[in-house]
């Protein structure tokens, strides 16, 4: 008798099938079991493992025993008479079928029956990446409004960190907003801005909540194991309203890998989409070869995205960042948002130097990729600021062309028209932002103001407050007092509005906030009003490098506060421009020498080139002043 005979009659073949089958069907039940009692990927890749060694004994025994009416005995070889061995094997050919049918039950349950709604929404648990010292986390917006979500919408959660190392958490987070970029510049697909979906790091939210909160059809999550230089990611796209998954992978690679793998990645949850979206191909620069470059680059630009304290520790890694690779052209870009921002998070940075930086870090960036949308950002809020604005809006444009998703760029297009007194055109990019941005504070902030200047005051005030409740403070606590001044003078309201807005503004360093809690106790006492202004000439000819504009303006003191806007030196920001816009500022607007900060700023030839303010129309040739009417 052949060996292959022989195997036949002892059923070793049909042991070894029904072991495969069996074991079939256990890998289903743990897919579907082991993620809800916690087990992490490696129980089912150790379960698979155990199974496949199994399977050398399970034959090992088949050859070597067989089933009698007795029971088990050694196998007596083809001469023994065993009338059970034709029995066995018809009952192990039906436990076959068997499992095998239950096995591909359990795998149609996964696929197609729980992810429709029997499937329980388990919480989404992000690892809090934030600094031990850092500030809680404002309490989230309300749920989106009702009505109808976008098909082609998608929110990138942060990645869990599985690492032994906590301090991987930037790799977790990195790569979960790479994929977040890569996405958001594929047409079509409207993708929630990082601000609003990292939101949820520190919450057990589930998917459909997320959904919800953020008016997206589709959520992507996973995580990132890292062991030296090799990485693990996974990653799933799930319809929000359903909680059904629609993709899934599972990725191996070394690092040096990692932007392929965010190739990988993104096109897997484009072609997911293709139904809806139509298909897409997402392509990933690579944006350096250097390692360590990469990973002072992550981790600076999560730094860089917290805002406050962090700045600083962010410039520091960024600049390390571009010393190891000066082609990292993404990382120089980031640095230039980087520098720019600084000056409104801390009165200690000078204004000149720190735009310098950041106007050098952006060409440092454009060199190098001419259509890089960060950079190109920060350029349109330099030219801004440098009164070059029909410059400033052209680099918005293209920015947002490169990456319509990117909600803080149409935030400072926005004050780029509003500045200009542009306001409608300014809410829509307000209102662009605040749908990619749904839970960040500052879109709902600049929509107030819009509220202000169109007199639409109880609005204002709603959103304005709420604004400062989620951490756009300062410039909010500034609104804020321009509505108490305009309804009860500078009365205790008004007093108390102009506290918080002292406290509130980190532009204001130390030395001018005593001068500003000195002259508050006078602002409700019209008997020490007089006093006010002796005191405050002399704070300013004391302290000449600092910007008393905003103050000014908001003491009514207009005479002075466009004298000091014109002085030449930088401002320590434009909302003074924003401001003069609103109700309470005609007079601010109709001063003789208005014209001159007009085109000192750069507005007339703006308005000359892209239309005069909303509600204005200009006056006298050669242009003397505006006539604004409501």
């Amino acid at each position: 008798m052949s060996f292959w005979e022989e195997l036949k009659r002892r059923n070793v073949l049909r042991a070894g099938l029904a072991w495969l089958a069996l074991s079939w069907l256990l890998i289903a039940i743990a897919d579907l079991l082991f993620p809800y009692l916690g087990f992490p990927d490696e129980a089912i890749r150790a379960l698979i493992v155990g199974l496949l060694i199994a399977l050398v004994p399970v034959l090992a025994l088949a050859w070597m025993l067989e089933l009698t009416p007795r029971g088990l005995r050694f196998d007596q070889g083809p001469d023994g008479d065993n009338p059970e061995n034709k029995r066995t094997g018809r009952r192990l050919d039906q436990l076959t079928l068997a499992l095998i049918l239950l096995a591909l039950g359990m795998s149609a349950i996964r696929e197609f029956v729980l992810p429709e709604g029997v499937q329980p929404e388990l919480p989404v648990e992000v690892p809090s990446t934030a600094e031990p010292n850092a500030s809680p986390a404002p309490a989230p917006l309300p749920p989106a409004p009702p009505g109808p979500v976008d098909p082609h919408s998608v929110a990138v959660l942060p990645f869990a960190n599985m690492s032994p190392e906590a301090e991987n958490a930037f790799l977790a987070e990195g790569m979960a907003e790479e994929i977040l970029n890569v996405l958001s510049r594929v047409e079509g697909l409207k993708v929630a801005s990082r601000t609003s979906s990292f939101s949820f790091r520190d919450e057990a939210v589930g998917v459909r909540e997320i959904g919800r909160r953020l008016g997206i059809a589709h959520v992507v999550d996973g995580s990132v194991r890292r062991q030296g230089d090799q990485v693990r990611i996974t990653g799933q796209l799930v319809e929000a309203a359903s909680d059904r998954q629609l993709w899934s992978g599972s990725f191996d690679r070394e690092l040096t890998d990692i932007f392929e793998l965010q190739e990988q990645i993104a096109q897997a949850i484009a072609d997911a989409l293709a139904d809806t979206l139509g298909i897409r191909t997402v392509r990933v620069r690579r944006a350096t070869d250097n390692l360590q470059a990469y990973e002072f680059y992550l981790r600076g630009r999560q730094l860089f995205a917290q805002r406050g304290a962090s700045l600083m520790p962010a410039r520091e890694l960024l600049r390390r960042a571009v010393e190891l690779d000066p082609g990292f052209a993404e990382a120089w870009a980031v640095l230039a948002g980087t520098e720019y921002v600084l000056p409104s998070y801390s009165a200690e940075v000078a204004t000149e130097a720190a735009s310098a930086r950041a106007l050098e870090a952006a060409d440092q960036a454009l060199s190098r990729i001419a259509d890089e949308p960060n950079a190109l950002a920060v350029s349109a809020r330099l030219a801004a600021d440098a009164g070059r604005r029909i410059d400033a809006l052209g680099f918005a444009e293209r920015s947002l062309q490169e990456d319509p998703n990117n909600a803080n760029t149409w935030m400072w297009k926005g004050l780029t028209l509003l500045e200009a007194g542009h306001v409608e055109a300014a809410r829509d990019c307000f209102e662009r932002a605040r749908e990619l941005d749904p839970l960040s504070g500052i879109h709902y902030g600049w929509l107030g103001a819009i509220d202000v200047i169109a007199g639409r005051f109880e609005a204002a005030d709603q959103r304005l407050r709420r604004a400062r409740q989620l951490g756009w403070r300062g410039p909010a606590s500034a609104w804020l007092l321009k509505l108490a001044l305009n309804e009860n003078g500078f009365g205790e309201v008004a007093k108390s509005a102009f506290d918080d807005w002292v406290h509130d503004d980190e532009r204001i360093d130390e030395q001018a906030r005593a001068i500003y809690r000195e002259i508050a106790p006078t602002m409700a006492n019209p008997e020490t009003r007089s006093a006010l202004r002796g005191r405050l000439d002399a704070a300013m000819a004391d302290m000449p490098d600092k910007d008393w504009t905003n103050l000014l303006l908001f003491l009514g003191l207009h005479d002075a506060a466009i004298e000091e806007a014109l002085r030449p030196r930088p401002p320590s920001g434009q909302i003074v421009l924003m401001m003069i816009w609103s109700p309470f500022d005609e007079s601010f607007r109709e001063h003789p020498d208005f014209m001159r900060l007009a085109k000192a700023k750069g507005l007339v030839e703006f308005w000359r080139q892209r239309g005069w303010p909303d509600y204005c129309r200009p006056s006298g040739e050669p242009l003397r002043q505006l006539e604004c009417t409501r």
